[in-house]
């Protein structure tokens, strides 16, 4: 794979609006796949695939403790990341989402 495949393909994996939610929310500590559900008010494979997907990515990993397995974000540069694209949003009038 080329550079701008690699970057394109991240691109693609943190460019869907659930994956963006649970990067945000695992942004701020560690989450389980319930937790993550309920916040979402999503179903829990719907979160288990989105998880799936970030950690091929390597945007997220998981640790197991005791009956349930945790996700954190990889490199808190990703959360600075995701902070910058809003802000940038908003100074160029990209969205309407004015947070």
């Amino acid at each position: 794979m080329t550079v701008d495949e690699d970057q394109a393909r991240f691109l693609r994996c943190i460019g869907e609006p659930t994956r963006l939610q649970i990067l945000k929310l695992v942004a701020e500590g560690d989450r389980y796949v319930g937790e993550l559900a309920e916040i979402l008010n999503k179903e829990q494979s719907l979160i288990s695939h989105h998880l799936r997907v970030l950690k091929e990515c390597n945007i997220v990993k998981d640790k197991q403790e005791a009956q349930k397995v945790y996700y954190r974000i990889m490199d808190d540069r990703l959360a600075k990341l995701i902070t910058e694209i809003e802000a940038l949003m908003i100074e160029l009038s990209l969205c309407k989402c004015q947070q």
